[in-house]
């Protein structure tokens, strides 16, 4: 079985003294159900899973009217029952029952030390406009296919994780090439477990491809059952279609795709799909002051779940990193990357942008660590022009922590600009996943002694 990260959250859960139901999210196919079985297998002395897409299992739970009865039920299917403290009670895909997802809310009240793990598939997508559960009562955990570290593990390359683990900012390693070719494969395999377990065993680029195809295939046939017009189908097919491949792009919902279909519905399309956890839209901010405020007018980026998938649609095989398309795919891992961080919230991921009138400057991505914006310039070659970068430096000055990611390995570079010093935290894409470990609240609170330092600057024109 896969490790994955989230176990860890998942332990912590186990242990909380005030812990509620908690229920697992995150696209089809990445993993729920085998990270819920292999956790109540390690951590637990039972393990009892209800899958409400089984029709006679539906027909028995669906129709309980209290967690009383739901345990009874239990107790009559299992022939034994869930005990507080030793059973971990999973319940898979929940979304078949809106009669038990409501039952959730009074778990934590009835039965506050019993621990129960719900998972499904669309689950907020069937959920919207029908029925909902109350804030409070219920816990939630985001998860995301694996990241590069994660496969890393997956493919048995732990000796290469550890190395990455251990680097510290200022270090020179000999092995980057080595640690280059892992990322760049990993751009092409993604993080779906069934690709990454299918490509460990066969290495078949060909078989790889089917995989991604069938994924995608499964995405349009599940999402559309629960649409109701034809009219409205054909839009989520088409966003389905379209956006991996604008993935790691700024995008409009008029005219996407030139499909010529309305704004207002191919907004409401891209949103059913953001629900499933197959994309994310990464919105613009224009200022540096908190607390942020969201530019809803503006273009937004689009960030696919899976770097796999996005290739796979946008029919890119190896290698990688050659023409324009380069920058769009760093786009894209990095977006992907940073939000995966986001395992107890909504992604709190932006990119920064000047109004048009002021002037053009755009920073790839920003997010908010405390008191300060995080501000992130993704470059797939070798250019050093980051203007956008020291725009958004000097109008937030203290409060924006700058960070360049490259290839580059990891430190500090100052960088000199219109008769200005800038420095910069350098982070190379295979390190992405300890950008928090590696970068400081503020460059002014180190000892920059510590790092190796370009004594020069370097002059961007």
């Amino acid at each position: 079985m896969l490790n994955r990260k989230i176990e860890l959250a998942l332990l912590k859960w186990k242990n909380s003294g005030i812990r509620k139901v908690l229920i697992l999210r995150g696209a089809r196919q990445v993993g729920k159900t085998s990270v819920v079985r292999k956790f109540g297998q390690e951590h637990f002395s039972d393990l009892i899973e209800i899958n409400m897409e089984n029709r006679e299992i539906f027909e028995i739970f669906d129709k309980a009217l209290s967690t009383k009865q739901f345990l009874e039920r239990v107790e009559l299917v299992f022939e034994r029952k869930a005990i507080p403290g030793q059973t971990l009670l999973f319940i898979d895909e929940v979304q078949s029952s809106k009669n038990v997802m409501e039952l959730l809310r009074f778990f934590a009240e009835d039965h506050p030390d019993l621990h129960v793990i719900v998972t499904g598939s669309l689950m907020e997508v069937v959920m919207r406009g029908k029925w909902n559960v109350p804030v409070g009562r219920v816990e939630y955990l985001n998860m995301y296919p694996l990241t590069f570290f994660e496969y890393l593990e997956a493919i048995d390359r732990n000796a290469v994780k550890k190395q990455l683990l251990t680097w510290r900012l200022g270090e020179t390693k000999g092995h980057n090439l080595i640690w280059r070719e892992l990322f760049e494969e990993y751009l092409q395999v993604g993080g779906m477990p069934e690709a990454v377990i299918n490509f460990k065993s066969n290495h078949s680029y060909s078989e790889l491809a089917q995989i991604h195809s069938r994924l995608s295939e499964s995405y349009q046939d599940d999402i559309v059952k629960y649409v109701s017009k034809d009219k409205e189908a054909s839009t989520v097919r088409m966003v389905l279609g379209y956006a991996p491949r604008i993935a790691g792009q700024m995008f409009t919902y008029e005219n996407m795709g030139q499909s010529g279909l309305p704004s207002r519905n191919v907004s409401e399309a891209v949103a059913k799909v953001a629900l499933a956890r197959l994309l994310y839209q990464v919105p613009s901010i224009n200022s540096t002051n908190l607390p942020i405020t969201i530019k809803f007018k503006r273009p937004k980026k689009m960030i696919w779940c899976d770097i796999g998938l996005s290739n796979a649609q946008n029919k890119i095989s190896v290698p990688l990193l050659q023409g324009t398309y380069s920058g769009q795919m760093m786009e894209q891992v990095v977006g992907q990357t940073l939000i995966a961080d986001f395992e107890h919230e909504k992604p709190g991921l932006y990119y920064w942008g000047r109004d048009h009138n002021e002037g053009s400057a755009e920073v790839d991505f920003v997010m908010q660590r405390n008191q300060q914006l995080v501000a992130f310039e993704v470059k797939a070659g070798n250019s050093r022009e980051m203007k956008s970068l020291f725009s958004m430096m000097d109008l937030g000055g203290d409060d924006v922590v700058p960070v360049r990611i490259s290839w580059d390995e990891p430190g500090i570079e100052t960088y000199e600009y219109a008769s200005k010093k800038y420095k910069v935290y350098k982070i190379p894409f295979y390190l992405l996943e300890r950008w928090q470990e590696l970068v400081p609240p503020s460059l002014l609170d180190h000892n920059t002694d510590k790092f190796t330092q370009i004594k020069d600057p370097i002059s961007v024109t």
